[in-house]
């Protein structure tokens, strides 16, 4: 089954029909359509956040930078655009690529903004990594976990009135209403003060934990928040508030500054990332990136048709080798157990 208005089917986790063939995350998206697009309203409701905390901590806001285009722009539109203070950050997840740390050290310096590189001992990133593989065939729920708690801790400990990030509205809004990251945006979305942040985070990062083994969860917590989770900031998601242009960011990008991704910017921050890639492929039957696809659709911003098309030359022939070799050679694992637990996923158990 395949949803009437995006091209969602019965593979993507989490998703519901209704009766009139409409998908929930349809459904969930347009109900707030309209809100979600008032660029006016949004863009005032950013600058407020920005005034009301302009000059009150040691730095108006902390920035997570990977590299890649989306947290780049941003951080050149909060140093130049909004003039604030910032102390930006980059999680070294062991996967970080060279040219993406490159271009990383020769933008802060050009923007003239403090840095930090947040490094883990790489035996616990083996472990936080093995552990993800294992149960959820993926790094990423390990990398995000690792991200949101990096980001709580390090506003706290360096003083930054916010975290301010560049997640896509596709990435934001691809499983709208039904996973972690919606309750960012519905927080985003209300009068500061009547946000409850404790409570928000507590939430966020246990919903994350759930899918860690117990024992690492305990390593993690420990390491992460040594004492407490501290003075919680405000998380704010910079294109929830301002259009988003894919093209113009990186012809922006491209003339500003000295960014420079080599021909192909679309996630060349992480040396391994066509290896989930794949064994996303391999579970689901399709490219993993049809979620967000979908949104472009729903959105109004693609065809069915050219959606169709995109999704097709996502599509990978061959197996990723040195990406593949990668992963596994960092988290000690042979590749097998994890393609063959990933065929039997998309054999009985994507389609229920």
């Amino acid at each position: 089954m395949r949803c009437r208005i995006c091209l969602n089917d019965e593979t993507v986790r989490g998703i519901r029909f209704h009766a009139d063939g409409i998908c929930n995350f349809c459904k969930n998206y347009l109900r707030d359509r309209e809100k979600l697009r008032d660029y006016e309203s949004l863009g005032k409701l950013f600058s407020e956040r920005i005034e009301r905390i302009r000059g009150k901590h040691r730095y108006d806001a902390a920035v997570g930078i990977s590299g890649g285009k989306d947290s780049i722009y941003v951080l050149y539109e909060l140093k130049k655009r909004y003039r604030l203070r910032i102390k930006a950050f980059t999680l070294c997840n062991g996967f970080l690529s060279e040219r993406a740390r490159s271009n990383i050290d020769r933008i802060v310096s050009e923007l003239s903004v403090e840095h930090e590189y947040i490094r883990f001992e790489k035996s616990f990133l083996q472990r936080l990594y093995r552990s993800s593989v294992r149960k959820w065939l993926t790094p990423c729920i390990a990398c995000s976990y690792l991200g949101y708690a990096s980001m709580i801790r390090f506003s706290a400990r360096e003083d930054a009135a916010l975290v301010i990030h560049g997640r896509s509205p596709e990435q934001m809004f691809r499983c709208y209403g039904e996973d972690v990251f919606t309750e960012l945006i519905r927080a985003g979305l209300k009068p500061p003060e009547e946000l409850e942040l404790p409570k928000l985070y507590q939430r966020l990062l246990s919903l994350i934990e759930e899918k860690l083994d117990r024992e690492l969860r305990e390593e993690a917590r420990a390491l992460l928040f040594p004492d407490s989770r501290g003075e919680l900031r405000e998380f704010l998601a910079y294109f929830l508030y301002h259009p988003y242009r894919e093209e113009e960011i990186v012809r922006f990008l491209r003339t500003k500054t000295s960014w420079d991704p080599g021909e192909e910017y679309q996630h060349y921050d992480c040396r391994i990332h066509l290896a989930p890639k794949y064994i996303y492929q391999r579970a689901e039957g399709r490219p993993h990136c049809l979620p967000e696809l979908s949104f472009l659709v729903r959105d109004s911003q693609l065809g069915r048709e050219e959606a169709g098309r995109r999704l097709r030359e996502e599509w990978m022939e061959e197996k990723p080798e040195e990406a593949m070799r990668e992963l596994f050679h960092f988290i000690g694992r042979p590749q097998f157990p994890t393609l063959w637990k990933a065929e039997l996923y998309r054999r009985f158990l994507s389609r229920r």
